[in-house]
């Protein structure tokens, strides 16, 4: 430790017995990070409207594995989730906004519906989510939130004109917040991964031509995968981050550098 008593790396021990709310954390990124907190022995909780989907991710988790059935493009239940979780022992230590929805639609055949659709499920709740945990924040130990981005955003990547709106909003406002916040010793984090092959990006979009064209984009010559993105979130969660907040950490082999 330091002398301010700061360990210079995470410390997995610092996550026992800690409350950690992860949005999105039924399968992917959010999936993997909620398993390693629990695995630290934090108490996870994590939303999803799949119920058959959210259960079996609570089982993976084991005991310190929670699901709450939720739609978060319903502020109502959004906010709901935040304080159920808050209400387990009385606070929540550790916050990570990672709900989204990353459709491929093309600007011009786009709706005022598909745009709306996108603000409510990648960005807005971000806001509800985040104030309904506010008390419970200020009564943790933790204190800490991150906020899930993206670099599509940074590369102007199309088809997702309406996705990177919606998801660059999350960069305005984790700075803002952590301005608004840091009085009060809550740090606010971004992290912005770039291509994860998650099982569903490989299932759903991924051509092998598509991770030809990403390697040959990257300074590092490898494909990343959930495992590149957890430890760099559970870094912003922890003590060993104590001195950061309003930032960006970009997670993508090297394509993006800002």
């Amino acid at each position: 430790m330091s002398e301010h008593g700061i360990p210079p790396l995470p410390a997995r021990d610092e996550f026992d017995g800690k409350v950690a709310v992860v949005t999105g954390g039924t399968d992917g990124l959010g999936l993997h990070l909620a398993a390693a907190l629990a695995s630290f022995g934090a108490e996870v909780f994590v939303c999803g409207r799949d119920a058959a989907r959210g259960e079996a991710a609570a089982r993976m988790m084991g005991a310190h594995g929670h699901y709450v059935r939720c739609d978060l493009g319903e502020p109502d239940e959004a906010a709901a989730f935040a304080r159920e979780a808050g209400g387990f022992n009385g606070r929540i230590d550790y916050l990570v906004n990672n709900a989204a929805t990353d459709p491929r639609i093309e600007f011009e055949t786009a709706s005022v519906e598909d745009f709306d659709r996108l603000v409510a499920i990648n960005l807005r709740p971000c806001f509800v989510v985040t104030q309904a945990a506010l008390p419970y924040l200020e009564r943790g130990a933790g204190r800490a939130v991150v906020n899930v981005c993206t670099t599509n955003y940074l590369l102007g990547l199309a088809p997702f004109t309406l996705y990177n709106a919606s998801k660059s909003g999350i960069v305005g406002f984790t700075r803002s917040l952590a301005r608004e916040l840091g009085s009060r010793g809550i740090r606010v984090n971004t992290v912005s991964p770039g291509w994860i092959m998650t099982d569903k990006q490989l299932r759903e979009h991924v051509a092998e031509r598509d991770k030809e064209e990403l390697l040959e984009g990257q300074c590092l010559k490898f494909l990343l995968n959930e495992e590149h993105v957890t430890p760099a979130t559970l870094f912003l969660l922890s003590r060993a981050a104590a001195g950061i907040t309003g930032q960006n950490l970009v997670v993508d082999g090297g394509k993006v550098m800002h």
